[in-house]
């Protein structure tokens, strides 16, 4: 029983839906400046479930594929069946809608396009540089999910900004992660990352209401978290291969945590960047414990 269990945790990527959490919280932060209630609930189950159907759906897409690239995964190795798959991940679709509407109208038609998007990057556009741009639309979709606590405002788009470049990138060199021929990659995604940064200090200098010893604090945050990521990337470069590139992905994934709480703290909310970083370790552990991002 406990290792069926497993298996389905596997295939939904379970480790990484603690990302799914930290956007919500980051987005509906960023947007009611911290005034938050427990019907914030719904959007995180919605969101959970959207994450969880988005990945497998993209293993029943991808089905033929992992046949012959990764054979251990759940559906390929014959420990979920691949109709079984599909209604998991149809399931999963479905209540996170409910849970979206449910919490109000416009939530449930951020949802709605959601899921088109997901089923969009899955079953259409997933090669290459749109197929990037596709899956980074999921993520700020679900940015926006969380952002849809209140109303939707030319902010609410703009402060998704730096989820969007930041998946761009990871997304497009996930794509080297079976074969590491196109060293290129690692350009395109550097160029993503500092989209990232220069637009978390856009957002800093003209969204964000922190002044003086705080406004310091976040540029020197934001520093921080661009020379990290940007030299775990140069280690990639220097050995480029699908071990190093896929340990860039796992980084990456779960670097979505760190991402949001910097955003978090750099508008300064503090308290709910440690609740957000506070993601981070059960992410690593569970998967520690299952090897199920990549």
């Amino acid at each position: 029983m406990t290792q069926n269990i497993i298996h389905y945790l596997k295939l939904v990527r379970a480790p990484a839906g603690f990302t799914a959490l930290s956007n919500i919280l980051a987005a509906s932060v960023l947007m009611t400046n911290g005034q938050l209630n427990l019907s914030i609930i719904y959007l995180l189950f919605a969101s959970v479930c959207f994450y969880f159907a988005g990945m497998t759906l993209n293993d029943c897409f991808d089905f033929k594929e992992d046949l012959a690239q990764r054979p251990s995964r759940p559906i390929p190795s014959g420990n979920v069946s691949l109709n079984k798959a599909w209604m998991i991940g149809a399931g999963l679709m479905v209540v996170g809608l409910i849970l979206s509407f449910s919490f109000s109208t416009l939530s449930g038609y951020v949802g709605l396009a959601l899921c088109v998007a997901i089923i969009g990057y899955n079953g259409l556009i997933k090669e290459g540089l749109f197929g990037s741009f596709c899956m980074a639309a999921c993520r700020y979709l679900n940015w926006l999910l969380g952002a849809s606590f209140v109303a939707l405002s030319t902010q609410s788009f703009l402060i998704a900004v730096p989820i969007f470049a930041y998946i761009t990138g990871l997304t497009y060199l996930s794509k080297q992660e079976t074969t590491a021929q196109n060293k290129h990659v690692i350009w395109f995604t550097a160029f993503t990352l500092l989209i990232t940064m220069f637009s978390s200090g856009y957002l800093l200098e003209n969204s964000f209401a922190v002044t003086g010893i705080q406004r310091w604090l976040a540029w020197g945050l934001l520093l921080v978290w661009s020379c990290l990521v940007l030299n775990k990337l140069r280690l990639v470069f220097q050995t480029f291969s699908p071990a190093s590139i896929q340990q860039m992905i796992i980084f990456m994934v779960i670097g979505v945590i760190p991402l949001d709480a910097l955003l978090v703290a750099m508008a300064g909310h503090y308290w709910f960047a440690f609740i957000i970083i506070a993601l981070l370790p059960p992410t690593r552990m569970l998967n520690k414990r299952l090897n199920a991002i990549t």
